[in-house]
């Protein structure tokens, strides 16, 4: 008689669904402000938007440590503003 132990089966199922997240697919967005622009434009008004809204700080100590941190709330809006709305599947 087979019995699968219940931490196993978590397990497993947690790594399935781990494997069917991945192979879900993005989201798209469109610019309703400017209906032609495509991917490339998206990018560079998205690295606009999160450096816009980005603090750096610098630790010093045994050796020197840099971190970036993104206000992720305010890059959304910015990219809102921008015109750039998620399209449905």
């Amino acid at each position: 008689m087979s019995h699968v132990h219940p931490i196993r089966a978590s397990a497993r199922l947690a790594f399935l669904l781990g494997l069917l997240s991945a192979c879900a697919a993005p989201t798209r967005y469109q610019n309703t402000a400017h209906p032609a622009y495509g991917d490339a434009e998206y990018k560079t008004d998205l690295a606009q938007c999160r450096q816009q809204n980005s603090k750096t700080t610098t630790t010093q100590g045994y050796d020197i440590q840099t971190v970036v941190t993104v206000d992720e709330p305010k890059a959304a809006a910015c990219m809102t503003g921008r015109g750039w709305q998620p399209v449905s599947k």
